[in-house]
């Protein structure tokens, strides 16, 4: 029987290994501090979800991974992102271009009021990622079926992106995410404007995306953190407070705050 025990071994490693470092991150709405030093290793081909009360600096710090603070008028953020190697927030690393390797699904689904197709092809085409008709047909085709929703529209991909229910809009913003390959995919509270059905596909999606993709999950539903991802960061007042195995974090918190979080004293 040959021995497989390297391969898992390496495997695991692969999947483990560092994909974002995040170090010393402040942020700043003018002169109010929103988050307070806070430094995570967020591993690569595995799904990392972020819960905590409202307010509680979730989404900033999911947003620094991107550089979406930029767009904040008063944001300023100090600390280093480090991805492959690489201090991203620096003026030397072009947020655009950052944005194609770190892909981002908002909490309400936003696609662009243009038809099935052309959400996909958006990005290809302005990172000039196909050369021919084809090649953009077959990245579609590719980036639709990765995000479970081909089958579902492929004989009306000529029709608004908008007309479709909320469930399937947002995977088509996945889709739209996925088709310039990102390395990283953000999202924002995905599923909080979908029904329970429309729920499951998405999470059903997050389970299969995880082994091509590092996935950042901000969700308020602790059910979903604990079914998606395996590893899990409770913030609490701009503060990371605990951050570990999805497992260990929700049955055996190492700070109280997580555990009074966890079984609802506050929250």
């Amino acid at each position: 029987m040959p021995d497989t025990s390297s391969h898992s071994a390496t495997t695991a490693s692969i999947a483990t290994a560092t994909k974002v470092d995040c170090r010393n991150i402040n942020v700043f709405y003018g002169d109010k501090q929103a988050i307070f030093d806070i430094s995570m290793a967020i591993p690569g081909r595995s799904v990392t979800s972020f819960i905590g009360p409202s307010g509680c600096g979730k989404s900033t710090f999911l947003r620094c991974i991107n550089r979406m603070n930029d767009t904040i008028e008063n944001a300023r953020v100090e600390g280093q992102v480090i991805i492959e190697g690489e201090n991203v927030n620096t003026d030397a690393v072009d947020p655009v271009l950052l944005r194609s390797r770190v892909g981002m699904v908002f909490q309400k689904p936003n696609p662009f009021p243009k038809s099935i197709y052309d959400n996909v092809a958006y990005g290809p085409r302005i990172h000039g990622l196909a050369r021919t008709r084809e090649d953009m047909d077959a990245v579609v085709q590719n980036s639709l079926t990765r995000a479970g929703l081909w089958e579902e529209v492929k004989d009306r991909l000529g029709e608004p992106g908008t007309g479709l229910s909320g469930g399937q809009q947002q995977r088509l913003c996945i889709a739209r995410a996925i088709a310039v390959s990102p390395e990283i995919i953000l999202m924002d509270e995905p599923c909080s404007a979908l029904d329970p059905i429309a729920t499951a596909k998405i999470e059903e999606l997050i389970d299969e995306l995880r082994e091509r993709f590092c996935i950042v999950i901000v969700t308020h539903s602790m059910q979903q953190a604990a079914r998606v991802s395996q590893r899990t960061a409770f913030f609490h007042l701009g503060k990371l407070v605990e951050f570990g195995d999805t497992e260990q974090v929700f049955t055996n918190p190492t700070d109280d705050r997580t555990q009074d979080y966890i079984t609802g004293r506050f929250g």
